[in-house]
């Protein structure tokens, strides 16, 4: 009897946590891996305690057993049903996963539960912003529309059968393709596997800044026929924007095996909304703006000839306060945390006169 009614009790204080949808966010993946077949054995058992000695033991010990019993069933039918709810929306953002890993523009699932327009655009968003390149990079925006069963809905409750995406996407997956190889032709080209992870890291900041220049594009947001979100505006249109660069960041470093994030804030100089990466090198996170250290020259004093050489490290492998000094940002989940900037970063470019021409001078002394 004592351990019947100390599983249940555990029961009880195991399923009696009040999940409420913030908590369910959270829990889901240990809910479902709840066996909820083991707690109906043990009430089944405990059923058939008091149907067995109700009678013979005493009157409040059988009440007792039976309220636990009842509160053990009301949780359980709760358990259960949230087990249904999350696996029908594991099952549907499974789906969409699908979907938007092989770049499909329209597709249509069925939902078959209560829910609304804002709950499906949540789940699409927490498909789409699982990979920070693909969201920040190559997505594009989302419509959905849904219908609905009036014969099934009531009051505050609306039953969906199906919810309709149009997706659009900033480059296809021919272009993803032709651009991870060339990248990965790159790294073959220019990475010594023997380089130490600065040096790596150090070779893609400088291949960024140097390949392009910042460019807001067309009145369709386009630079040399591509997005200038998308990483392809570096490599093969006329410049991009800080998605573009962080995007690109993002696939050389991890191409290279090294740990990175994206990060989001606004600039303290105007406002706007900028993007960056984090870079782990040698056991400690540090900022790395790419964007920011290619800088717009404004040269007064003539034509310079190498212009697309010049590099600044300003915002090179810095600290979350030095960081912080320029934009703000935007705390995410687990995002590491950066407490010293690198030490003995190269010296910015400079131009200089040289036999007449002004000219791009790195820091290796090299125009």
């Amino acid at each position: 009897m004592k351990r019947v009614k100390t599983t249940l009790l555990a029961l009880v204080l195991a399923l009696g946590l009040g999940v409420n949808q913030a908590q369910a966010a959270s829990l889901e993946e240990a809910i479902l891996n709840i066996d909820a077949s083991k707690y109906q054995t043990t009430i089944d058992l405990a059923k058939s305690y008091v149907k067995e000695n109700e009678g013979k033991s005493k009157k409040a010990t059988i009440d007792q057993l039976k309220a636990l019993i009842v509160k053990s069933e009301d949780n359980l039918k709760k358990l259960v049903d949230l087990q249904d709810r999350f696996r029908n929306k594991k099952r549907i953002k499974d789906q969409i996963r699908a979907n938007l890993n092989n770049r499909n523009s329209y597709f249509t699932i069925e939902i078959k539960a209560y829910s609304s327009n804002k709950a499906i655009s949540e789940m699409f968003l927490e498909v789409a912003r699982e990979n920070q390149y693909f969201f920040y990079g190559q997505y594009g925006s989302c419509k959905i529309d849904t219908s609905f069963n009036p014969s099934k809905s009531t009051e505050g409750k609306t039953y969906i059968e199906k919810a309709s995406f149009d997706v659009t996407y900033r480059g296809d997956l021919a272009l993803e393709y032709r651009l991870r190889n060339d990248v990965k032709a790159w790294i073959n080209a220019n990475i010594d596997p023997t380089m130490t992870e600065y040096g790596k890291v150090l070779a893609i900041h400088n291949y960024i800044v140097k390949k392009n220049y910042y460019n807001l594009g067309d009145k369709e947001g386009k630079s040399g026929g591509y997005s200038i979100y998308h990483p392809a505006s570096i490599l093969y249109g006329n410049g991009g924007v800080c998605n573009a660069y962080a995007t690109l960041f993002d696939l050389m470093a991890r191409d290279l095996g090294l740990e990175t994030m994206i990060l989001t804030g606004k600039s303290k100089r105007n406002g706007e909304d900028h993007m960056w990466n984090m870079v782990k090198i040698l056991g400690s996170w540090y900022h790395i703006d790419t964007t920011w250290d290619d800088p717009v020259i404004k040269f007064d004093q003539g034509h310079i000839e190498n212009l697309g050489d010049f590099v600044i490290y300003d915002y090179f492998l810095k600290s979350d306060e030095e960081i912080s000094k320029s934009r703000t940002i935007d705390e995410v989940k687990n995002r590491p945390q950066a407490p010293t900037s690198f030490l003995g970063t190269p010296t910015n470019s400079k131009i200089e006169n040289i036999n007449g021409q002004y000219m791009i001078v790195n820091s290796d002394g090299n125009e």
